[in-house]
């Protein structure tokens, strides 16, 4: 989903293993995944970057504004998940009049759970008004059998 002209847009929401914003820069690792696979469930993740590059129209320069992001399941139920934080951009000298500024964030989420193998979506707000959705599987995947020689 992308806001609709004049206001905020996304040019890019999308979960990784680690990034970060250096110098208005996204590096990221292990970016873009869409399926998880475990053994088994209840799964916890450590730590899952989410990133986000904004369009910031010049009308919400100089103000703060609340990005957040949460979760939801297949089946539309939210989740428990939910990191939030502010920003606030201010129109540099490099923008032409009525320019739009582009704004990568990067928000961190540690322990991620997933109670169980199906369908899941990142999802992201702004003020309040949801942006973006990113959605994934998460499946369980059993190790195949180990069969060794018996011991003579």
């Amino acid at each position: 989903m992308v806001a609709g002209v004049g206001e905020f847009e996304t040019y890019a929401f999308f979960p990784a293993d680690h990034a970060e914003v250096v110098g208005g820069k996204v590096y990221a690792n292990g970016a873009f995944w869409t399926l998880l696979r475990f053994p088994v469930y209840p799964q916890i993740i450590p730590m899952v970057s989410l990133v986000a590059v904004l369009s910031v129209p010049p009308f919400a320069f100089g103000r703060d504004h609340t990005i957040a992001v949460g979760m939801m399941d297949g089946d539309g139920g939210a989740l428990a998940l939910k990191a939030e934080g502010t920003f606030r951009v201010d129109g540099g000298a490099e923008l032409r009049p009525g320019e739009s500024a582009v704004v990568p964030i990067a928000l961190t989420v540690n322990f991620l759970r997933l109670e169980t193998a199906g369908e899941y979506a990142f999802r992201l707000f702004v003020d309040g008004d949801e942006l973006d959705r990113f959605a994934f599987r998460a499946i369980e995947v059993r190790p195949p059998p180990v069969f060794r020689e018996p011991l003579v």
